[in-house]
């Protein structure tokens, strides 16, 4: 869609704008050149008694108030429009599955709101592109009735000009297309960059690769391709501005020789020349503006077009109705394969065939690829099995209903992200009795920062205790179903010990059904139940049975 139609989508009295601002700059500007060239001719407007400077400032204020109106009315519909592209990609993405997430990479979001940004800058640039067009409609209307013969003279020579100018513009909208790929995979490498950055420091190889071979290399492709466009656009502009001097040189030098030009008509041709040069160059300078800004709005559409060719789903609608007193969960021969861009398998976890009850406490073994995150993500709803069935309470889970189903469980993934406002509306006073038995519960009670104004938690705190942190707000969620991602690998062996001998048992006895996926053999015994995966499958599924009932951490 470019961007005229996306105006006119946005705003169906678009055109009505456009004309009127086209008409009424048409008669101003024409009135203030006929005016101006009359005045050094020495030459009355006829019908007119009114002062010269009084007509002159009156078509200033006209064209002044007329513009200031257009401009705000553009502007206004240029920041609808950023508010419905962003608003709309971001609002598109919350309904969309975590495997379309997955399939899209965050690097393409970031570009594509970076790209609605380029949207603020119409208003000025569009408003200058219409009077420009304005002025030199004007000016040539002008020529063609002081001379008709030396107005199809200039006018061909601009076509000329013009042909030239799109033709090397279409090259350069090639490579301004590549410029974008070339952002997105920056931004995907920068991620990385920020985002391991611990990690890079641990690793002289790792910090020079991904500086020269990823993020510095792009860039240089980027600003070498950014060169090449920004002297072609060098090029077209010097063309276009030099080309009028010509022109200049063939209405003093070529017109009055062979087409008879009186030099009265000589002088108001060299004029009305002056008066467009000026405005041909403000239109030549943005078209750089309009051909990024024609590739950000393709961009952005084919975003919103990918996103729904995706799954979504429609969270006012639940299917069925899913209570929150759980009682059991069971998969039935439930499979989710892997499969790559051109849709051929790569990998299939499953079937699987387990059933879960409440009160459970399961542990989830296996080795790197034995298919536990696979079953996880399956567990908490973030995969739909493309094969089988999930049922919750004794009702098979539809599309509609894994949103509504993930909201009945609490879920810390292996990379717990805390986020740094208080999204859950947790009441996180430091006076919360319940929020301090927590604290005190997991260790932490000396070691958390309250945010009395925004009623939140400092997250600043090593892995292990965001991860108690986590647990926490889990706890606060009151959910019946707790799944833990290797929740202990970053804990202390202190901590971890505690965790499964006592936080394990006390989970027990509040009834919650627990799924933790975990290395820690030694622990084994704590749980009711040992799901071993491998190959993709559970190859064990193993029940303990306790001597006695554990005691409440105090």
């Amino acid at each position: 869609m470019n961007l005229i139609r996306l105006l006119k989508y946005k705003s169906g009295s678009f055109f009505v704008m456009i004309a009127l601002l086209g008409i009424v700059n048409s008669l101003v500007y024409g009135s203030i050149m006929v005016f101006i060239n009359n005045v050094i001719a020495g030459v009355g407007l006829p019908f007119i008694a009114a002062p010269q400077s009084w007509i002159y400032a009156g078509l200033l204020v006209v064209s002044f108030l007329l513009n200031k109106t257009f401009q705000t009315y553009i502007a206004r519909l240029t920041n609808s429009i950023v508010f419905e592209y962003e608003s709309g990609v971001i609002d598109k993405l919350r309904v969309s599955t975590f495997e379309s997430f997955e399939k899209l990479g965050a690097q393409r979001v970031y570009t594509a709101i970076q790209d609605t940004r380029l949207l603020a800058q119409v208003p000025s640039n569009f408003v200058n592109a219409v009077n420009s067009v304005v002025i030199i409609l004007c000016g040539l209307s002008y020529m063609f009735w002081l001379s008709w013969k030396a107005g199809a003279m200039i006018l061909c020579f601009m076509g000329l000009l013009l042909a030239f100018y799109l033709l090397r513009n279409n090259s350069i909208e090639k490579q301004l297309n590549e410029v974008r790929d070339l952002q997105n995979d920056y931004h995907r490498y920068l991620r990385d960059f920020l985002n391991g950055f611990r990690e890079i420091k641990m690793s002289l190889n790792r910090n020079n690769s991904i500086y020269d071979r990823y993020i510095k290399r792009t860039l240089q492709g980027s600003k070498e391709l950014n060169d090449r466009t920004a002297v072609r656009y060098l090029v077209n502009e010097l063309t276009g501005n030099y080309s009028w001097y010509i022109v200049l040189g063939l209405i003093l030098f070529v017109m009055p020789q062979v087409l008879s030009i009186p030099t009265a008509r000589v002088t108001a041709f060299v004029f009305t020349i002056l008066y467009i040069m000026g405005p041909l160059a403000t239109l030549i300078s943005s078209v750089p503006f309009f051909t990024r800004l024609k590739i950000a709005v393709e961009r952005i559409d084919g975003l919103e077009k990918e996103i729904d060719t995706y799954p979504q789903y429609n969270l006012e609608e639940q299917s069925i109705e899913l209570s929150r007193d759980f009682t059991d969960l069971e998969f039935s021969n439930a499979v989710y394969e892997y499969k790559d861009a051109a849709g051929k398998k790569l990998f299939a976890a499953g079937p699987f065939n387990i059933s879960i009850k409440k009160g459970e406490i399961i542990f989830v073994t296996g080795g790197n690829g034995s298919g536990k995150s696979t079953f996880i993500n399956l567990l908490t709803g973030i995969y739909m099995p493309t094969q089988g069935s999930l049922r919750y309470n004794g009702e098979a889970l539809v599309m509609n209903s894994y949103p509504h189903y993930s909201d009945r469980l609490s879920s810390i993934f292996t990379g717990v992200y805390l986020f740094n406002e208080n999204y859950d509306g947790f009441d996180l006073d430091e006076n919360n009795p319940v929020l301090q038995k927590y604290l005190a519960m997991m260790e932490l009670q000396d070691v958390v920062r309250f945010d009395a104004q925004k009623k939140s938690i400092d997250n600043k705190l090593s892995m292990g205790q965001r991860k108690r942190l986590a647990l926490i707000y889990a706890l606060m969620e009151n959910r019946d179903v707790m799944v833990l991602d290797e929740w202990a690998a970053e804990q202390d062996p202190h901590f971890r010990a505690y965790f499964y001998e006592q936080i394990i048992p006390v989970l027990k006895q509040m009834n919650k059904t627990v799924i933790a996926v975990t290395h820690d053999d030694k622990y084994y015994g704590q749980a009711d139940r040992i799901l071993h995966f491998d190959f993709g499958k559970v190859a064990k599924d193993v029940k303990l049975q306790h001597a006695k009932q554990p005691e409440l951490v105090k």
